[in-house]
């Protein structure tokens, strides 16, 4: 298989990070173990009856956790945003409003699948930084000047492109000779 294409089952999928995407079929086990635990019944929709007595209790905890994740898979299948309400984006359970705050948050910087694909292509899938394998899911970086994207690198050597970045190349000079002092030379 090509490096560069990802397999089709992963071009549908979100990155590793981030909550995992659930479906009717867990909401429905989900639905059974807490009728199970607390000897309830679904009502007519699907949700079983709200908790009487003290709230904040962890069987109040667990129907606010359901009831949440219906309202999710419901927005999902009317195509809106599982934040607002909103229409989806293409390929994405968010509105471009949302799925821009998600991108920034995971470090893709608004970076396209297409993008990192060919970022990864130009760095014959080496890390610029410290040429061990990168794959499209690591830490996109850019320029805080202009934003244009400069390549794909490990979280680690992106958060040190970042400090040396603003410390300048002076300081860079500095940390050379802190860390590796010219060898005094011999006297013969």
């Amino acid at each position: 298989m090509d490096p560069l294409r990802l397999p089709p089952m992963a071009q549908r999928r979100m990155p590793v990070r981030g909550r995992p995407r659930l479906t009717s079929d867990d909401y429905e086990a989900r639905v059974r173990a807490y009728c199970a635990k607390y000897s309830v019944r679904p009502g007519p929709k699907g949700l079983p009856p709200f908790p009487a007595g003290k709230r904040e209790t962890p069987q109040h905890r667990e129907w606010m956790g359901l009831y949440k994740l219906q309202n999710r898979l419901g927005r999902r299948e009317r195509r809106q945003c599982e934040r607002c309400g909103a229409p989806l984006s293409d390929g994405s359970v968010f509105c471009e409003v949302h799925r821009a705050g998600v991108a920034a948050l995971a470090g893709s910087h608004g970076a396209s699948v297409e993008d990192r694909q060919r970022l990864l292509s130009l760095q014959t899938g080496a890390c610029p930084i410290c040429r061990d394998k990168v794959d499209l899911w690591d830490s996109v970086d850019h320029s805080h000047a202009t934003s244009h994207l400069r390549g794909i690198l490990h979280q680690r050597c992106n958060h040190l492109v970042g400090i040396a970045e603003s410390l300048g190349p002076e300081c860079l000079d500095r940390v050379r000779a802190y860390l590796w002092p010219p060898r005094a030379r011999s006297a013969r």
